[in-house]
This record gives structure tokens, sequence and C-alpha cells, in this order.
């Protein structure tokens, strides 16, 4: 098949269905050890299904709004939309954690993107939309009930569907998704992103990853954005390389699931934010790792958070036995106005890939785009070893958000010798055109690759809170913790209480969970003249010592055994302790007091699992929060099953008889 003049992902989907049509192109690891499967030509298939419906149906009104769980539908509805020519937006579903906070970010993209269709499964449809009435809500389609007379019944299609295919395809500058930016409860922010910028950001993907046809990865990253979506999903068909995908919360629950993928599949290629990389180390500590082989792992990108040179050589340091090499480890530095990657480049070890601050060396800037540190008060460039903003141009660039929402222009660009480049609001240092990140100019806190807006921790704090005045300020602490500062409105308070109550009320609103709660007297946090909060100008007051107020971290209370009957509680709460590494954990005492969050949950559920020889769900700790509450649940959900507790009982005494 000729190649395009214009061409964009499409055109290599179709060519790929004709020329090699019975390759794999995905799989999708279930929870339960089953793998499902999708070859180019029944990806096409498929897709061209879905797709007249969903021009039809969307034509000039909109977008479409994608609503699935992670697997192989929402891999379909993506490439559905690519060949209908409308735009994909991509929304997460409550895989775990706050429902209501996850609906709420759904009605705020919905109403923001203006969706003419919503594409999705329908058990996760329900969940969203049973409260909303028929008016507010766009027509609604799922891939069961769409079909189209284009695609055989065998999944074959012949020259003259292909070519049709090709002749409707969106053109290169037409939007291809629209990213919203994840975390934030406030306005929706989604990132426009056209197939020319996607083709040319894949293209630096593919030079920087050294990513060929031998290339085979897996993904356990969410895929409704840039990292997962972009980097696993479109990275792959365009490389001609099958990739895996398994859940993130299964990999939460089990990270060390994500590196027997790598030994028993040969993986060549995956990465995730540096938690990941923390995530498996730990667990790994206490696991059995015979037969674990990463020798095959020639690249483990890690991105979308700050990068600590102390993980990268712990992690090196416990696998080098089972294969790992640290010169695997790539650090890289991107964002969603940027599609994905910036810069990035093999590490080269702590002796010459960390600056005298620290902070980890993420290479230099992706082929055909510029960058240049500006002082973001003149917008000049600054001279060479100098900290900046991070301003970049190139085909990667979005040229802006979805209805003009979010950030104003002259914010979110800027114009440098008759260029205009994009502002990322991160601040960075340049030596010899490598880059280093070293912090956030905009008030954006980053916990496990997810941003979260200050104000937005800040309200979550504040808001119908009696407790406190409605100044708060939120930043990251001396090692990228999250720090939040409240005035309180008096001096008769309970201060571990008004912690507890403030870490969930932030945790509850917005997913993040707070390190230190520092309880200031009135007119303590700085402003600026104009009323403004200055979080930047809070943090360093705070890393000073001269903020002012109390510091309040966890300060759980012991727990203590009565008797027989509160064994399992007295163990749960251990693991508690543990896993979110506290002296010790009272049996009233909240995950949210402790600092705990979705992350936390996976893994108490994990270890209790593994130690129990019985399921442990995550979202029965989420739910319980504490652990007496969590003995109950269990102890319901078992008898319900007909599983055997006193076993469990028994497991529990064994186990602590050898402590």
């Amino acid at each position: 098949m000729p190649s395009p003049a214009r061409p964009t992902l499409v055109h290599t989907l179709v060519t790929h269905a004709a020329t090699r049509g019975d390759q794999t192109a995905y799989e999708y690891l279930h929870d339960d050890g089953r793998v499902d499967s999708l070859t180019y030509r029944e990806l096409l298939a498929r897709a061209t299904k879905v797709a007249p419906r969903l021009r039809a149906d969307s034509g000039n009104k909109g977008p479409a709004l994608l609503l699935y769980p992670p697997g192989l539908d929402f891999v379909v509805a993506v490439w559905a939309c690519f060949l209908a020519g409308v735009p994909a937006v991509p929304a997460y579903p409550p895989i775990f954690g706050s429902t209501d906070r996850i609906a709420a970010r759904f009605t705020r993209m919905l109403e923001d993107s203006r969706a003419g269709t919503l594409l999705a499964d329908p058990d996760v449809l329900g969940l969203f939309t049973a409260g909303m009435s028929p008016e507010a809500m766009p027509r609604v389609l799922t891939l069961d009930d769409a079909d189209d007379g284009d695609a055989t019944a065998d999944g074959n299609h012949d020259a003259d569907v292909l070519a049709g295919l090709l002749r409707t395809a969106a053109a290169p500058e037409d939007p291809a998704l629209i990213q919203y930016t994840s975390g934030s409860t406030g306005q929706p922010k989604g990132v426009v992103l056209e197939h020319r910028n996607l083709l040319a950001n894949i293209r630096a993907i593919t030079d920087v990853f050294k990513l060929d046809e031998t290339a085979r990865v897996v993904s356990w990253l969410p895929p409704y954005h840039d990292m997962g979506l972009i980097g696993f999903i479109l990275t792959p068909v365009h490389g001609a390389f099958p990739v895996r995908l398994m859940s993130p919360v299964h990999f939460l629950k089990n990270p060390l699931a994500w590196l027997r993928q790598i030994s028993e599949l040969g993986i060549t290629h995956t990465g995730g934010p540096n938690f990941a990389y923390d995530l498996c180390d730990r667990r790994a500590a206490t696991a059995d790792l015979t037969g674990l082989d990463l020798s095959t792992w020639r690249l483990a990108f890690n991105g979308a958070e700050p990068i600590r040179p102390a993980t990268l050589q712990r992690f090196a340091d416990r696998f080098a036995p089972h294969g790992f090499r640290p010169e695997a480890f790539l650090p890289c530095y991107g964002l969603a106005e940027a599609t994905l990657i910036v810069t990035g480049h093999h590490w080269t070890g702590p002796d010459d890939g960390i600056d005298e601050d620290g902070r980890v060396d993420c290479g230099p800037v992706i082929d055909g785009h510029t960058l240049v540190l500006v002082d973001p008060d003149t917008g000049t460039p600054v001279p060479e070893g100098a900290e900046g903003e991070i301003w970049i141009s190139g085909p990667s660039i979005s040229n802006g958000y979805w209805n003009s929402t979010g950030t104003p222009a002259d914010d979110l660009f800027g114009v440098l010798d008759g260029t205009r480049r994009l502002r990322t609001g991160d601040l960075g240092r340049l030596r010899a055109g490598h880059l280093t990140v070293t912090g956030r100019r905009k008030d954006v806190l980053i916990q496990n690759g997810v941003n979260h807006h200050a104000h937005d921790l800040c309200s979550a704090a504040t808001e119908d809170n009696p407790a406190v005045r409605p100044t708060a300020a939120a930043f990251a602490g001396s090692d990228d913790e999250v720090v939040i500062a409240v005035e309180v409105a008096d001096r008769n308070h309970d201060t571990a209480a008004l912690a507890a109550d403030i870490r969930t009320r932030v945790l509850t609103a917005t997913g993040v969970r707070v390190h230190t709660v520092v309880l200031c007297p009135p007119r303590t946090i700085p402003r600026t003249t104009s009323g403004k909060v200055q979080h930047s100008l809070a943090r360093t007051r705070h890393l000073e010592g001269s903020l002012g107020g109390t510091a309040v971290t966890a300060t759980p209370v012991t727990a203590t055994a009565e008797e027989d009957t509160e064994l399992l509680t007295l163990f749960l709460s251990s693991i508690f302790a543990a896993v979110c590494q506290v002296p010790s954990c009272g049996p009233d005492e909240t995950l949210v007091a402790m600092g705990g969050d979705s992350l936390r949950a996976a893994e108490i559920a994990a270890v209790a699992e593994d130690a129990l020889t019985l399921q442990v769900r995550v979202e029965d700790v989420l739910r319980a929060q504490t652990p007496r509450e969590l003995t109950a649940r269990l102890a319901r959900r078992w008898a319900d099953d007909e599983l055997p507790y006193a076993d469990a009982l028994e497991r529990v005494r064994t186990l602590m008889s050898h402590d």
C-alpha cells in the first residue's frame, strides 16, 4: 500500500492490517492470569464497525468522551475515534478510590468538552449517570450496539474498503485527543493534541527509546493519559511491535507482577514514575524472587514526577542479582501540553548523572524541538547553568486548551526570538544541553505521577471547616512530600484531631495523601499585596523554620489486643503501621490519619492477602479505613463466600507467634 503524503496513525494501522494482519497488536493481562489479544486485522475490523456510527452521532456536535475500564475495549474505542475523525476524550473510570470524586471530575469533563457522544462501557456508565437527567446526557454508544457493513464477518477488508477508510480519515492538523490534565478538582483543562502532534512525539519516543520491531513492551500505566495512552497504546502500533497491557490496580496490589511479566515475556522496554520503582523495591524486600530474570530489560524509563537518585540506586542494587543493569534507566521529562516526551537519555550513574544538588540529568531535548530556559519575569534567556523556566517549541507542542478554558494564552505561551513557545511552568538548569528539573513555578504538586493544583488542596482543607480560617498554602516539603499549612480559627483545638480531619478532607476531595499539616496562627501564611496566597514563599519559610505554627505528622496510638476476637484486628493494625511506615496503629486509627492513600491501601490489601491466603480487596481497605472496620468487612465477606475464617485466625496466630 503506497505511503500517503500526509500520514497519520490511521494510515499506519490500515497498512499493518493489510500487510501483517495476523500479527498481535495488543494483549491484556487480567488479574486472574487470563490474556485477551487483538491482531491488527481484528483491531481494524472492530474499530471500523464503530467508526461510521460514531461519525454520524457526533457530526459537528463535538468530541466523543470515552468511559471504559482498562482493557482492549478502550483500545478499540480510541482507534474508532481516530478512524471516524472524531476527537477522543478519555475519562478515568472509578478503578478504585472515591467514586464521588471521579464522578465529579467526569461531570466537569462532560460539561467542558461538550461531547456529542458518550462511547462507554454500560456498567461503568451506570455508576456515573444514574442521577443525571437524559437531557444532560449526549447520545450513548457502546461497542456492542455499533455495527456497519464496511467490515466483513471475518475481519478481512478489500482494497476498496481500505482506500475508503483513508479517504475519510482525519487530516494531520485535525484534533485527535483532548487530554484533560489529571488530578485537579477545579476548572478542567483539556489539552488539544492534533494528529501531527501525536506522530511527531511518537517519532521522538521511538528515537530516544531506540524502538524497533524487536521491542517487546508491557505497561500497567493508566491508559487514559499521555504516558499510558501515547507511550503504550499508540507508539507500539507506530513501531509494529506488540504490547501487553495490565490494570493499574493489578500493579498497585502486586507490583512484582510487573517484574514477573518482564521476566516471563523477555520484555525490553517498560517503565513508570519514580514511585513504581520504590514500590517494587519495598515489596521485593520480603518476597521470593526465585527465577526472576530482568536481563532482557534494555530501557527502564522514569518520569512524570521528581526522579530520586536514591530510588535508582536502591532499585539497581536490589535487582542486580536478577540481571538488571543500572544503565537501563532512562530518566525523562515531559508534559501533556507537549504531547508526552520532551527530554530523555540513559542514566550514566551517580557520578555523572546527578548534579551538585542531587538532581538527575534528564538528557537533551528531542530532535526537531528547541528548549530554552527563560527568566519568567523578564522573558529573557538565562545564562548556562542558571535556573530558569522551561520554554519549548516544536511540532509536538499543543496549540492550547479545548474551549479556551484553563490557563490564559499569555500564561501558556511566550514569544522568544520571534518563535511562539510553550511556557511549562517548570524550572530547570541546562548544562551542555542536558536538562535537570529543579522545581515548579506553577503551584502544582505531583504525587504518584499525578498533578494536583495547590488551590484544590487548600479548598478541600478549608471549605465548610469552622475550625480553620479560609487561608491555606500547599507545597512540597524537603523530600517532595505534600505539606499543607492552614490558619486555625482559634487556639482551643485538639491538634492531632484537627490535623487528621484536614488529611481526611483533602484525601476525600482530591485523592492526595498529606504528609504534614502545619497549624498556623492567623495572618501567618504569606500573601501578595493583592491578597493571593504565596505558596512558594510559604514553602521557603516552612523549610527555614520561620513559617510559625505547629507541624503535625501522623501520630497513631498504640494498638493492644484485649480479647482473642481482636486478634485479626491487631494483626491488620500491624500491617497498616508497616505499610504506612509509622511506629504503630490503633484498631480505630484511620488510614488517612496515618497519611495513607489508595496506593497504601492497595499495598495493605496485598500484604494481608499474602499473609492470610484469603482474598482481601482493595476497595474493602479503602471503605473500611480502620483495622477494626476492615476486620468486620473481611469477616462478613468471607462468611458470605463460605471461606474458612477460623483458618485465617489460626494463620494469624502462627504468624504472630514468630514475631
